[in-house]
């Protein structure tokens, strides 16, 4: 979920050296961008084909997976199956996706970035997402083991916005 690579902007930003810079990002325009600022970044690809045996060890994970079903704006929908079976747990996702279940919308996809999360075991992760609903933000912090942070993004930004964060570091 690179998007143009905000995060390679956040960390050239706050002075952190970057040795390599892997990115998971299927909108062409997104990767047109990033290439053009940061044409060393490696891309991967589809976050749900990612050869994690290729990956080197990686130090920091940085995610901000899709919040349309997430949102207030939207239908808050959340995490579900099209059958509207909610998804709550990575291993219940994982279940259903071998089992060739369609999810609603794509805010289903941060079940890809835990995976990804317990398999590398980075030094640190980083993931973001919008202001949701209780039981949402409760099933995210439950399965990252710490509690998501508000914050206005108008601290870092021109937008107004209610940010969640969590974090390891």
């Amino acid at each position: 979920f690179d998007g143009m690579s905000c995060g390679q902007i956040a960390l050239e930003r706050a002075g952190i050296k970057v040795d390599n810079y892997f990115a998971s990002e299927i909108d062409k325009h997104a990767i047109q961008v990033t290439m053009h600022n940061y044409p060393n970044t490696i891309q991967l690809g589809d976050v749900r084909n990612i050869d994690l045996s290729m990956l080197p060890k990686i130090d920091l994970l940085i995610g901000g997976s899709p919040c349309q079903s997430f949102s207030f704006a939207g239908k808050r929908e959340g995490m579900a199956t099209e059958c509207n079976e909610e998804i709550t747990t990575l291993e219940q996702y994982l279940k259903l996706k071998s089992e060739g279940f369609q999810f609603k919308g794509q805010s289903y996809l941060f079940w890809e970035y835990v995976y990804i999360l317990k398999k590398i075991k980075p030094k640190y992760f980083l993931l973001e997402n919008v202001k949701m609903t209780k039981h949402w933000k409760n099933v995210i912090d439950k399965t990252l083991g710490t509690e998501g942070v508000l914050i206005n993004s108008s601290l870092v930004s021109a937008q107004s916005r209610s940010r969640l964060y969590w974090t390891s570091i």
